[in-house]
C-alpha cells in the first residue's frame, strides 16, 4: 500500500524531472550558469539520492538546482507544498517568502504565493500571520474564494462569530451560495448572551438567525430555554413539541426538558396526549420515547412506562439478560419495579458511553455538540438512541 513516502519519492522524481525539462531547454540561461555537465552530474547524483531514500539529501539538492524564474515558479510551489506536507512548515516558508521577494512576479503569481505562504502559516497555527495575509486576498481574482473559506476556518477556530459572520457572508455573495453557516453563528452569539443574561442581545442575534438560509433547530431550542428562564413554561411547550415534530432523533434530547416544562404549568397529562398523537402517526417512534425514557429516568409515567415495556419485552438484544419470559410471569407491580431496576442499569449504560454521533462522519460524543470537530459539519450530530453494550466497563 502506498506511503508518504512513496508520494514524497514519486513527488521528488516529478519536480527533478521538471528541472531536468527546463535546463534542457533554456540555452540562453545555461550560458550564465555551471557547465552543463555540472548540471547533469547534479541531477542525476540527486536522482540517485531518491533512488536509495536520502530524500532530504535530494530534496536540499533540487532546492540548490531549481533557480527562480519564469520556467522554475511552479517547481518552487510544489517544494513549498512537500514542505508543508512534511510538516517542514518552517523550510516552507522559506521557500514562499523567497518568491515573495522577487520583484518582477505578476499579480497572479504573487497572489499565489501569497496564499502558499498563509497556508504556511495557517498550518503552523499562526493564525494571526495567516489572516492578515489571507485578509489581503479578499479581493483577489484568483484567490479571494479560498482566501475567505480559510479565514472562515480561522474564525471558527478562535471562535470569532461576527468576523465569521462577516467573511461567511462575503464568500457566499462570491459563490452565490446561501450557507446555513451564518444562522449558526448568530446561533453561537446568542446562546453566549443567554448565558451571560442578556436576553435582548440574545433575542436580536435568534432573529438574525432566522433571518438567514435556514432556521436552525438549534435556534429553537435557545427560544425555549429563554422562555422557561423568564417564567413562560407554556411557550417553552410550544417550542418543544416544535422541535420533536421537526426531528424525531431529538426524543432523548428534548423529551425530559417537555416533561418538565409541562409540569410547571400544571399540564401533566399534556405530554402523554402529545406522545400519543405522535405514536397515531408513526407507530415506530414508540423505541425513541422508550430509549428516551430509560435515558432520562423517566419510566415511571403511564404511557412512557407502556413504551419501555414494550420495548424491553421485545427487543431480542436484551431477551436474554433480562429473561423475559420471568418478568411476563410477575404480577403488574412486580414487573414495573423490575423494570424500574432495568431501567436504572440500561441508564448508567446510556450516559457512561457515547451517546451522540455525527450523521456526516461517524464522530462520536459524549454530549450534544452543534459543530462536528471532525468533519466541521454543522448540526450532524444527534443522539445514538441505542444501548451500546460494546462500551460496558468491566
Amino acid at each position: 500500500m502506498p506511503t508518504e513516502s512513496t508520494f514524497l519519492l514519486a513527488g521528488l522524481l516529478v519536480i527533478a524531472a521538471a528541472i531536468g525539462w527546463v535546463f534542457a531547454r533554456l540555452p540562453d540561461f545555461r550560458r550564465d550558469e555551471p557547465s552543463e555537465s555540472s548540471i547533469g552530474a547534479d541531477y542525476l547524483r540527486g536522482l540517485n539520492l531518491v533512488l536509495n531514500r536520502q530524500t532530504d539529501e535530494a530534496l536540499e539538492l533540487f532546492v540548490q538546482m531549481a533557480r527562480v524564474d519564469d520556467e522554475t515558479l511552479e517547481t518552487h510551489f510544489a517544494l513549498g507544498h512537500l514542505f508543508r506536507r512534511r510538516g517542514e512548515v518552517d523550510r516552507a516558508i522559506r521557500v514562499h517568502q523567497n518568491l515573495l521577494a522577487r520583484p518582477n512576479l505578476s499579480e497572479t503569481q504573487r497572489h499565489q504565493a501569497l496564499f502558499s505562504l498563509a497556508s504556511d502559516y495557517l498550518g503552523a497555527g499562526l493564525f494571526d500571520r495567516a489572516e492578515k495575509l489571507f485578509n489581503e486576498l479578499r479581493s483577489s481574482a484568483t484567490m479571494a474564494e479560498p482566501a475567505l473559506s480559510n479565514l472562515v476556518d480561522i474564525y471558527e477556530r478562535q471562535r470569532d462569530w461576527e468576523k465569521a459572520i462577516e467573511a461567511r457572508r462575503k464568500l457566499d455573495s462570491r459563490t452565490g451560495e446561501k450557507s446555513v453557516e451564518v444562522a449558526h453563528y448568530h446561533c453561537e452569539l446568542a446562546e453566549g448572551a443567554r448565558l451571560d443574561g442578556d436576553m435582548a442581545s440574545a433575542r436580536q442575534h435568534l432573529k438574525n438567525a432566522g433571518r438567514s438560509a435556514s432556521r436552525t433547530l438549534r435556534g429553537t431550542l435557545i427560544r425555549a430555554a429563554i422562555a422557561g428562564e423568564e417564567g413562560d413554561h407554556s411557550q417553552a411547550v410550544t417550542l418543544y413539541k416544535q422541535l420533536l415534530t421537526s426531528d424525531r432523533r431529538l426524543m432523548a434530547e428534548i423529551l425530559p426538558l417537555l416533561e418538565s416544562a409541562c409540569r410547571e404549568v400544571g399540564r401533566d397529562g399534556e405530554i402523554e396526549r402529545y406522545l400519543k398523537r405522535l405514536i397515531g402517526k408513526d407507530g415506530s417512534i414508540k423505541r425513541d420515547i422508550a430509549y428516551a425514557a430509560i435515558a432520562s429516568g423517566l419510566e415511571r409515567a403511564p404511557l412512557l412506562r407502556d413504551c419501555v415495556e414494550e420495548f424491553l419485552l421485545g427487543n431480542d438484544t436484551l431477551a436474554p439478560l433480562i429473561d423475559v419470559e420471568h418478568l411476563k410471569a410477575l404480577s403488574p407491580d412486580s414487573r414495573r419495579e423490575s423494570i424500574h431496576r432495568i431501567c436504572g442499569g440500561l441508564r448508567r449504560l446510556a450516559t457512561s458511553g457515547s451517546r451522540y454521533r455525527c450523521t456526516s462522519c461517524g464522530y462520536s460524543a459524549k454530549r450534544l455538540l452543534w459543530h462536528c470537530p471532525s468533519c466541521k459539519s454543522w448540526e450532524t450530530i444527534r443522539p445514538v438512541q441505542a444501548f451500546r453494550f460494546a462500551e460496558m466497563t468491566p
